[in-house]
């Protein structure tokens, strides 16, 4: 998914077939849709000019012209700076450890001690980052499943049980389909943890309890390319503490 799709994302069920086909080709032709002329964008899409009007307008904007400034800001600010790749990486890194909840996590971590089952739920780039983490809990013997298919996230709140956890990743804490389940799951009993980057998004609100780094996005040729790994770290961390609650609980072997 292109930075477009990404900002605009939430209005896709409210486009007809003509006007997703506007948004499609400008998500997957960035650069070149940025520089179009309204007519030169008909063209090459093979649409009337009217219908690209009318896909701004159902997408929130005033016009094409609010769409040309749009494109065009997307990635004025987010240019690659080669120099300086791993002291921005360093940065970043203490950035999210230096804003740590530790309680939160602690917290988190206790619950996890005590539920019975936990659902994994990541798409798109953190796809991923959820299945490393569902292969770590197997890893201490924690029953889990990582799920990452729209139609099987859809039936997730007739799957869970009062005490089931569904752990959510996402970088933005936008995605309309996690946010819809989301707003279901809260009626199930189950907890809703959530990690992502946006501790202000929509998904992260919903949650029980969330974690959150809060890096800059950053984008080349309209595509978010925004680093996961500070959300590696989380959920290492977090991992780490259930690992340490674990063997806390669990009686020790020696002899008096």
């Amino acid at each position: 998914m292109g930075q477009v799709l990404e900002r605009f994302g939430t209005y896709i069920e409210q486009l007809s077939n003509a006007e997703k086909y506007v948004l499609y080709y400008i998500d997957n032709h960035f650069e070149t849709a940025k520089r179009q002329s309204l007519v030169e964008m008909a063209e090459a899409i093979n649409v009337s000019t009217t219908t690209v009007i009318r896909t701004c307008k159902k997408l929130g904007l005033t016009g094409f012209a609010d769409l040309r400034y749009i494109l065009r800001t997307l990635n004025d600010n987010n240019a690659l700076d080669h120099l300086h790749v791993v002291q921005k990486y360093v940065q970043h890194l203490h950035q999210s450890l230096d804003n740590i909840d530790h309680e939160r996590i602690s917290q988190m971590a206790q619950i996890m001690l005590h539920s019975k089952t936990i659902v994994v739920v990541s798409v798109g780039l953190t796809k991923a980052l959820g299945e490393y983490f569902a292969k770590r809990l197997l890893q201490v013997h924690k029953q889990n499943m990582h799920v990452y298919e729209s139609h099987i996230i859809d039936l997730l709140p007739n799957m869970l049980q009062n005490g089931d956890i569904v752990v959510f990743i996402s970088m933005s804490g936008q995605t309309a389909t996690l946010v819809k389940a989301a707003e279901k799951i809260r009626f199930t009993g189950a907890q809703i943890f959530t990690v992502t980057n946006n501790a202000g998004s929509r998904l992260s609100q919903l949650a029980t309890h969330n974690i959150s780094t809060s890096l800059p996005t950053e984008s080349f040729s309209g595509y978010d390319i925004t680093p996961r790994s500070p959300l590696v770290v989380l959920l290492d961390i977090l991992l780490e503490t259930y690992m340490k609650k674990l063997a806390e609980r669990k009686p020790s072997n020696r002899y008096p």
